[in-house]
């Protein structure tokens, strides 16, 4: 069975199972759920008939492809709450399944899927630290292996585990115990990998997505480099250019410390919008965003350690606040325009000097 995997030359690449280079320029958060609200329902229905699968052949994909992205990336959408604590509440942020695997197979191009072993997520209100070495851990990983793996896939480029875990310090308070934390994550790693290696031995392990703002103990990444294949991480540095430079060097210190290739597996920007008009704290409007975009994806590309970037999000809805296209399923012209030049341009870049007359050979 051959499927994608990672090697190196001059830098870490992804490998198609044709064994050419692939570099994964995602988009996260792509579901077609943000267009079935009340404001935007009509428009799904009269563009798509109300069909998700209508929607990815018609809608998703064509247009993934004609801005230069390769991948479809982690597709659990942000639906609920604004934070870990609302009029002083704890809120327990709710997230979607995601598209199915059957329903991203359809789509024809790469894809990720994800299993949720763990709900120790930094944005969880209610987090639960369930201990890893008991059997139960066990029975719960081989269970969403057997039901999510697609072994026979060759589209499928890995599986991912948890979506931003604070393995310490939750800002919800609790947490594993200090004093066995690299005992704790060793089972962890090792029992959800040969959970999802037993059902498919052939998929790349994507690991956790680790944030740069949560952090990751170094006992947490030792145990994690002998059981995945790659280093996921989310980061949001905006238009920053020192936050940038701040969150590359600490994936540059993970990366030294794992020796695993790195996936940027979610970052973006946001602005004001019609549906947003108080979203502050990044870009001033969509044509700063797409500056902010080529400035996350030149760094990031510059990388040796580089797989790839997963940009969020694809539709705008209420809570997430931000996307490549509005509420109403239109493009934001000034960020999209900026976003196809700059993935073109960098998967030229990409490709060794021996692939540059194929550039078909990139997914």
């Amino acid at each position: 069975m051959r499927v994608f995997d990672v090697g190196r030359d001059d830098r870490w690449r992804l490998r198609t199972p044709d064994g050419d280079p692939f570099l994964s320029i995602g988009v996260v958060h792509a579901d077609d759920t943000n267009l079935r609200y009340p404001h935007n329902s009509a428009v799904f229905a009269d563009r798509y008939g109300s069909s998700r699968r209508r929607w990815i052949a018609e809608g998703l994909v064509p247009d993934l492809r004609s801005w230069g992205f390769t991948t479809i990336g982690w597709t659990s959408e942000y639906v609920s709450g604004t934070g870990l604590a609302v009029h002083g509440r704890r809120v327990d942020i709710g997230h979607s399944e995601g598209l199915s695997g059957d329903d991203l197979a359809s789509a024809g191009v790469p894809y990720t899927l994800s299993l949720r072993v763990a709900e120790i997520e930094r944005w969880n209100g209610h987090p639960a630290f369930r201990d890893p070495r008991d059997p139960a851990f066990a029975q719960w990983c081989d269970h969403l292996a057997r039901t999510t793996c697609r072994p026979d896939d060759p589209n499928l480029l890995g599986y991912f585990l948890v979506d931003g875990p604070a393995w310490s310090g939750h800002p919800a308070g609790g947490g594993y115990p200090e004093a066995e934390l690299a005992e704790i994550a060793g089972a962890y790693y090792r029992v959800a990998a040969e959970a999802i290696r037993r059902h498919d031995p052939h998929h790349l392990v994507l690991g956790d997505r680790y944030g740069t703002v949560a952090g990751v103990p170094d006992v947490v990444l030792d145990a994690m480099a002998p059981h995945v294949d790659v280093l996921s991480v989310q980061t949001f540095p905006g238009l920053d250019r020192a936050a940038l430079d701040a969150v590359t060097d600490r994936i540059d210190g993970w990366h030294e410390r794992t020796g695993r290739p790195v996936l940027i597996a979610d970052t973006g920007n946001w602005c004001p919008t019609t549906m947003s008009p108080d979203r502050t704290g990044s870009a001033r409007d969509q044509a700063e965003r797409g500056v902010g975009y080529a400035m996350v994806a030149e760094n990031f590309a510059a990388r040796p350690w580089c797989l790839g970037w997963h940009w969020c999000g694809w539709v705008e809805n209420p809570h997430r606040g931000f996307g490549l296209k509005d509420p109403w399923d239109e493009p934001y012209r000034d960020l999209v325009d900026v976003v196809t030049e700059t993935n073109a341009r960098l998967l030229a870049a990409f490709l060794p000097a021996s692939h540059r007359d194929a550039p078909d050979s990139v997914g």
